[in-house]
């Protein structure tokens, strides 16, 4: 719900820009070009401010805590845009969505890894992916068919269903867990126990063995992390914290240097400019994000079995031959005059739609965050979607201005960024594939308090045990220590 309410709230503007009673109300003015660079520019750089802040309140106040207030927010931002009356209003109901977006994006993916069992982390922290790009395709279907309500708050209407859907994820937290990890930083670990057991015991394991090592293992990672500094300084002044530093910048930097989040924004104009009218544009516009969503599914298959970092190499270079193939099309049939031409290059936008959400999206969201330890994995999340909304800033700023005077050649910046980041990241960034989240730490150099074959042996003794439960897992702790 997090994620599906960050893709709509996000990609809401996308249909906005497109239709006409929009235009007349805020875009009819000399720079309006100037306008939609600062409307879409400026979301995400309050984005980039939440994405900061959110680490804060989520260490010391919980996940949950960090949604429901990033939904409180969107709330706001999204309702203060449906009531606006002219432009500033609306900039400022955009910044504050943006600000509640940036919290969003950046702390689910870590509830997301601190709930997931290792052998499917992949599987459903990637689900991110697929409900930001589900929301892109409800708000763009939405767009369309308010295309065909002829009133002047034609445009209200999307902005009045996204504070809706915010409504409704503030109200769904409730039923949700906490993360048991984050409980056990506090002290929490009986009800990290219960949580545990609930959600990772199955029919093959009735008594919940794996979910008992799973807290033995949390228990003595953080009685070792506990001992360790969490200041922004400690990060950079320690190699195999850098080192997940430099990783975690790398990958969304990358995957936003495909100007992913330029086509996202400004596809129904950049439909318009190959030629088509209004209603086409926004049609066109839903099969775009339905693509988007389809590449999701592909990435869910792939993440567990492939790996994160493959999935990584491979959307690199292939979004730079795909950008290759669509500069090199609109060079030659932007005119109109080849109506095959046109075809292909409208052809291809649905074409990069798909891989980079098969192969990058849903990466990103697992990598950038699985590889930090608990009690730092907020602030690697922040530092993740930095680099996420620095490259998305750097994008979309200019774009639609650059569209509108260099047009094609715009791409060959992304296409240059993007293999010069993909190379690193083929050479550099170690696999994390199926590994839990407590043995991570050894890929980057780090001590690991107890491997998930003597924390399972532990989890056993516990079973057996007439006093099984949190007591236990203590003791191991203390043993180990």
């Amino acid at each position: 719900m997090a994620s599906f309410n960050y893709g709509y709230s996000n990609n809401v503007i996308s249909g906005s820009l497109a239709q006409v009673s929009f235009i007349d109300k805020f875009l009819t003015v000399p720079n309006a070009t100037s306008l939609i660079d600062a409307i879409i520019s400026g979301f995400f750089g309050t984005a980039l401010i939440g994405s900061m802040i959110q680490a804060d309140v989520s260490d010391r106040w919980g996940r949950k805590v960090a949604n429901a207030a990033a939904a409180l927010l969107l709330i706001l931002g999204n309702a203060v845009q449906a009531g606006s009356v002219h432009i500033a209003m609306f900039l400022v109901g955009r910044y504050i969505v943006g600000f509640g977006g940036g919290m969003l994006l950046a702390n689910t993916p870590v509830y997301l890894s601190e709930i997931s069992p290792a052998h499917s982390r992949g599987l459903l922290v990637g689900l991110q992916g697929n409900f930001v790009t589900l929301g892109y395709v409800i708000s763009s279907c939405a767009a369309l068919g308010f295309h065909f309500v002829d009133k002047t708050y034609q445009w209200r209407l999307n902005f009045v269903i996204a504070t809706v859907v915010a409504l409704a994820l503030l109200i769904s937290l409730i039923s949700l867990p906490e993360s048991p990890r984050w409980l056990v930083t506090k002290g929490r670990v009986d009800e990290a126990d219960t949580i545990l057991n609930s959600i990772h015991k199955t029919p093959d394991d009735p008594n919940g063995e794996i979910a008992r090592a799973e807290l033995v293992q949390i228990v003595a990672q953080v009685e070792i992390d506990r001992t360790l500094p969490t200041h922004w300084l400690h990060i950079f002044q320690t190699p195999s914290l850098r080192k997940r530093a430099i990783c975690t910048l790398l990958v969304w930097s990358m995957a936003q240097a495909t100007s992913i989040t330029v086509l996202a924004n400004l596809t129904p104009r950049l439909f318009g400019a190959l030629g088509y009218d209004t209603v086409l544009q926004l049609g066109l516009g839903v099969v775009w994000t339905v693509a988007l969503s389809s590449g999701c599914l592909v990435s869910n298959w792939l993440l567990d079995r492939v790996g994160r970092v493959k999935l990584l190499t491979i959307g690199g270079f292939g979004m730079a031959i795909l950008l290759s193939i669509e500069a090199a099309l609109q060079a030659e049939y932007l005119d109109g005059h080849n109506l095959a031409g046109t075809r292909a290059a409208v052809a291809f936008y649905f074409v990069m739609a798909f891989f980079f959400t098969s192969t990058l999206e849903c990466a990103c969201y697992v990598y950038g965050c699985e590889i930090w330890p608990t009690h730092l994995r907020s602030k690697g999340a922040t530092i993740s979607y930095f680099g996420f909304y620095i490259f998305s800033i750097w994008t979309t700023a200019p774009a639609a201005q650059a569209f509108a005077t260099i047009g094609w050649k715009y791409y060959m910046v992304f296409i240059a960024v993007t293999v010069a980041m993909t190379i690193p990241i083929m050479l550099y960034l170690p696999e994390t594939a199926g590994i839990s989240l407590e043995e991570l730490g050894a890929k980057f150099g780090d001590a690991v308090a107890l491997d998930f074959e003597h924390a399972l042996a532990e989890g056993h003794k516990m079973v057996e045990d007439a006093d099984v439960g949190v007591e236990h897992a203590e003791t191991t702790v203390e043993k180990i220590a």
